[in-house]
């Protein structure tokens, strides 16, 4: 399956996904039965600094709560997980995933304030974390969008590539 590949307009940020990473996420989704859900990514950086690899997934960890319009991602065993990815691979926390069930790939103002405390958080190493969204209906259409939340400033849509051009919602 193919790498998903998103970039801001100004190619200072982007994310690299596997396609078998993205199958994870989709089946995490589908396993969320109508109800949102989410997880962490793991991974590392380019040598430029400038895209985020996504390496490994999680779903959402066991303590986690969901409900139709909302997911809260809990914390059982993510800490000895990342430590794991560490220790195994040296790779880092990049950001979060979620599911937005039959809706926009948008992030929520409650999205949007977890990834600006994430970014200003320093025990977590992160002021750039991303946030990849998938919306829609995971059993028949559904769409991947990413976001960087960069400290200090607006969250930036990375925008899909596919063969070269830019996919937008028109085409």
């Amino acid at each position: 399956m193919d790498t998903h590949e998103f970039w801001s307009r100004d190619r200072r940020f982007g994310l690299l996904v596997a396609g078998d990473l993205m199958e994870r996420i989709v089946q995490e989704c589908v396993k969320g039965d109508g109800k949102e859900t989410g997880g962490i990514l793991m991974g590392y950086y380019t040598p430029q600094h400038d895209c985020a690899v996504v390496t490994d997934v999680t779903g959402p960890p066991e303590d986690s709560t969901r409900s139709r319009a909302n997911f809260y991602r809990g914390v059982r065993g993510l800490q000895v997980w990342i430590r794991r990815i560490w220790r195994e691979k040296r790779h880092y926390y990049l950001g979060e995933w979620h599911y937005h069930p039959g809706g926009a790939a948008m992030p929520s103002s409650t999205d949007d304030n977890q990834m600006n405390g994430i970014a200003e958080d320093n025990k977590t190493k992160c002021p750039e974390p991303v946030l990849l969204l998938i919306g829609g209906d995971v059993s028949r259409h559904w769409e991947p969008r990413a976001y960087v939340y960069p400290h200090g400033k607006v969250r930036e849509e990375l925008l899909r590539q596919e063969d070269g051009k830019w996919k937008t919602d028109q085409g």
